[in-house]
């Protein structure tokens, strides 16, 4: 499972009169800092969500001899940004997770300090660094000896989608599809649609999209065993630098009474539970499959209560920064009503996957591009929903669609 290196809480630093609403971290900070007699060129790329921090650091010696490479995450707390060392993602040489505090001076320049701690996976050595970064690389100069700048590399950069493509073509994207259309209990109505829509949603994945067949298991109309079994063995098949898409559908219950969502399985009786199967269930699955991210996308009635919050997120981030971070979201065909059993669903959210051209789409950025034409050309002015699922261990990331 991933783990996050604990690093020891810093002191606060107040410096000089630089607004706190006026503070804005996000982008990229270039400059130098030095560790006792030592000197660094420095780089800190930050994403700032209201008050919440996450980014990566770049620091390497002025001889080129040693660097490191490591993801951060904080916060904001009266003006004063603190970000902790979570993990590395690459290095030459001894180096440890420091903490990094810092305040705007200006929009265009941040001043600070890096630390260090005691804690196991932290710097072992005391001591108190100093940092003085501008905005887009403008160094600004704190040690006598002028620092050599080096960029960032590409697959590094926000802006480094090719670098990124194709280190993801290295990693496994797998499919679990599940269509449901035929019940065996007669006062369970059949439905028409699910086993074709998902036959499509599987052809545009492995035509168009990273998903190799061998990767996509489709069951049609399959039991609660099947079902269960099949996660099971997605448990023990999928790693942390995989990716896994799970799409549902078939009927969906919304029990009032105690505020839980069903699937029903092919084997699913109206008047018994036993057979359906739980949000809850469906949620610790996807928690326990050690995948980097996690999409869920539902088809089926009610399906919008397995998520924590109903609309789509609106925040504006680098498909860089959504990738790094674990994800655990979903997509639905709607919120907490009935939907049509021909769905305008699938139909647009395929023609989205068809109609992209870009290398690299974010979950996000494709429900955009078609949750309109959903709400617009629905009998029932269905609305589709895009979310973080309740208690799935999301950590602000997004699923990143690869194009072949």
């Amino acid at each position: 499972m991933r783990q996050f290196l604990l690093i020891s809480a810093l002191l606060t630093l107040s410096l000089y009169s630089f607004s706190q609403e006026d503070a804005n971290f996000s982008g990229k900070w270039a400059g130098t800092a030095n560790w006792g007699v030592q000197n660094y060129t420095f780089t800190l790329e930050l994403s700032q969500i209201g008050d919440s921090l996450t980014g990566q650091v770049f620091t390497e010696t002025l001889n080129k001899n040693k660097f490191a490479k490591y993801t951060v995450a904080g916060s904001i707390t009266n003006g004063v940004a603190l970000v902790k060392g979570t993990n590395y993602i690459d290095k030459k040489g001894l180096w440890c997770l420091p903490g990094i505090e810092f305040s705007q001076v200006s929009d265009a320049r941040v001043v600070g300090k890096w630390k260090s701690n005691l804690v196991a996976n932290g710097c072992l050595v005391a001591g108190i660094g100093k940092l003085d970064l501008s905005r887009d690389g403008a160094a600004q100069v704190i040690a006598k000896k002028t620092p050599v700048q080096r960029e960032v590399a590409p697959s590094q950069a926000p802006e480094g989608t090719n670098a990124l493509a194709e280190e993801l073509k290295k990693r496994n994207y797998y499919a679990l599809i599940i269509a449901v259309q035929d019940y065996k209990d007669p006062n369970i109505l059949d439905l028409d649609n699910p086993i074709a829509d998902a036959r499509s949603l599987a052809t545009e994945l492995e035509t168009d999209y990273n998903f190799k067949k061998e990767n996509v298991t489709f069951l049609q109309n399959p039991d609660r065993t099947s079902i269960i079994e099949t996660f099971d063995n997605l448990t023990t098949k999928i790693n942390d630098a995989d990716n896994l898409l799970i799409f549902y559908a078939g009927h969906g219950i919304w029990d009032e009474s105690i505020e839980q969502g069903y699937w029903l399985p092919s084997d699913a009786k109206k008047s018994s539970k036993a057979a359906w199967l739980s949000n809850g269930t469906i949620r610790d699955y996807i928690r326990a499959i050690d995948s980097k991210h996690t999409l869920l996308i539902t088809d089926a009635c009610f399906s919008g209560g397995i998520l924590k919050q109903r609309e789509a997120f609106r925040e504006s981030k680098a498909i860089l920064e959504m990738y790094k971070l674990p994800s655990r979201r979903a997509m639905t065909s709607g919120s907490l009503k009935t939907v049509p059993d021909r769905s305008v669903f699938i139909e647009y959210l395929i023609k989205a996957l068809k109609a992209n051209q870009q290398p690299l789409i974010s979950t996000d950025q494709l429900f955009s591009s078609f949750k309109y034409n959903v709400i617009n050309n629905s009998p029932n002015g269905q609305v589709p929903q895009y979310g973080v699922i309740q208690q799935a261990d999301d950590e602000g990331g997004d699923f990143i669609f690869l194009r072949r």
